[in-house]
């Protein structure tokens, strides 16, 4: 196997990765949609210029992800808008990501076995087509996405220019929509019991780390102790 061999997979796996990784503050969480179920993506121990780097699986790009931000004085309602239409215009893309994905760890084994030749021009050929077939798909489906036609050139070249982006589609237009109102009356209205009391337990865990060695005033304690409950009553 020459360096070009070894070096074209690693590289293209690497782009991937580095695509997929969120960089959250700390009163930011990952929101993740698998299947009918809602689970929270926020644990991580690797931090760089003050924020955690989460790299979620990345083996379902499929799944929708949705990054949101809690915070002790937000006031507003949980959003009402229906994900029912994103979810369902993301599928067909979904189905894709995955097939992308295959494609992009098929890249390996053949430069391994027959070398940088006319296969991997082949495999080359029928991802960019793929790619290609997807962003028409979310150009006519940009309405539901919540996507301008200069934000859908923008990812366009994005994908186009770094074809390894393209697996996380589906992740990048559900981060683009994104959840609007309070994150904390949407986990409430939506999640299970077992989801929402990961999530009060972060936020607990978050508040006592970025206080950790300060002393709160009486007004500033009574606030917090007030939106924990709200956090833990919240929907009810």
């Amino acid at each position: 196997m020459t360096p070009t061999e070894l070096w074209l997979p690693l590289g293209a796996i690497a782009f991937h990765l580095y695509d997929a990784t969120q960089a959250l503050w700390h009163n930011e969480v990952l929101f993740e949609r698998a299947g009918g179920q809602w689970r929270i993506r926020a644990d991580s121990s690797v931090r760089r210029w003050g924020r955690r780097l989460l790299l979620p699986n990345v083996f379902t790009p499929q799944r929708p992800l949705f990054r949101v931000a809690w915070s002790i004085t937000d006031s507003r309602p949980a959003a009402d808008a229906d994900l029912a239409p994103l979810f369902q215009a993301l599928r067909p893309i979904g189905v894709i990501c995955q097939l992308l994905l295959l494609m992009l760890l098929a890249l390996w084994p053949l430069c391994w076995i027959l070398g940088a030749g006319l296969a991997v021009l082949v495999l080359f050929a029928a991802y960019y087509l793929l790619v290609i077939c997807t962003l028409v798909l979310v150009f006519r489906r940009r309405g539901a996405f919540g996507m301008s036609t200069k934000g859908c050139w923008a990812l366009a070249f994005d994908v186009l220019a770094c074809a390894p982006f393209a697996v996380n589609l589906v992740r990048r237009l559900s981060l683009h929509h994104g959840i609007a109102g309070d994150p904390v009356e949407f986990a409430a209205r939506h999640f299970d019991p077992d989801t929402r009391a990961r999530f009060a337990a972060l936020v607990r865990s978050r508040l006592e780390e970025s206080s950790a060695g300060e002393n709160r005033s009486a007004d500033e304690a009574a606030r917090v102790a007030h939106w924990l409950a709200r956090l833990e009553t919240a929907g009810r």
